[in-house]
């Protein structure tokens, strides 16, 4: 499930977004494990876009790094 902005939850209308294509930067990060099998160095790369609400008529940009998304109204 993907997470979405912080302003759709107080809202008041029943927001729906929209994602345009994303851009990823194309680093290689070789994955390196310790003795339990996990990665101790993840994928850095960025994938970064912007959405907008079919409803309410808000945008976004949002930049998602290491599982974690960040979203900067527009």
């Amino acid at each position: 499930m993907r997470t979405m902005p912080e302003e759709t939850k107080t809202c008041g209308k029943e927001c729906r977004l929209m994602f345009g294509p994303g851009r990823t930067t194309c680093a290689y990060y070789p994955p390196v494990y310790d003795k339990h099998g996990n990665n101790l160095n993840p994928d850095g790369n960025v994938t970064s876009g912007d959405c907008s609400c079919g409803t309410c008529g808000k945008q976004w940009v949002y930049s998602t790094q290491y599982g974690e998304t960040t979203y900067k109204e527009i």
